[in-house]
């Protein structure tokens, strides 16, 4: 006969090879969907913050934005949660692409993943101006190459599986010729 240690070495084992089929199974059963959630960033202003003039090393701004995101096709029985986060990407003569993030705000439930931030503001979320100041180490986004871009990224976390990252809804603005031109924040 087979002692006690060893019937315990089997249940253990067959235990956890079932929970790993059963989470292979649940990985596999949402590997093929592709939900299309809508997003969007409209009406995007500027503002220069107080003390971030032309005599500052550092260029700090305020980036304001109304947005619109229904993000209901993303949860399913594997989604633990939805990090949803805004970036601001340009190009400057010493790094090709910058990016920012400049607003994020976590999705834990169904019930909270149609939203509006902005002047139409759905539920109480972060502001519809940055979160984050957009603040660039140098003069580097005050001479940037082309627009800044605004977009909407997130990642679906699961409860098993690996982690999803999409973006989508692209906002672009172009800064002024000379930071005095950006009406200063108060």
């Amino acid at each position: 006969m087979h002692s006690w240690t060893f019937r315990l070495n089997a249940i253990f084992t067959f235990t956890v090879s079932a929970l790993g089929a059963l989470s292979a199974l649940n990985v596999l059963s949402v590997a093929f969907l592709d939900p299309k959630p809508i997003a969007s960033i409209e009406n995007v202003k500027l503002q220069r913050l107080p003390g971030s003039g032309p005599n500052r090393p550092n260029a700090e701004a305020r980036v304001m934005f109304d947005m619109k995101a229904d993000m209901r096709e993303l949860f399913d029985w594997n989604t633990k949660l939805v990090f949803i986060y805004v970036t601001a990407e340009y190009e400057t003569q010493i790094n090709g692409l910058n990016q920012i993030v400049i607003w994020d705000y976590i999705v834990e439930d169904l019930k909270h993943a149609e939203f509006t931030v902005g002047r139409h503001q759905s539920k109480l979320l972060p502001r519809h101006h940055n979160e984050y100041p957009l603040i660039d180490q140098g003069r580097g986004i005050r001479n940037s190459r082309g627009p800044v871009k605004l977009t909407f990224n997130w990642c679906v976390m699961p409860i098993v599986g690996f982690i999803q990252r999409r973006k989508e809804g692209k906002a672009e603005f172009e800064f002024p010729d000379t930071w005095e031109k950006l009406a200063s924040g108060s």
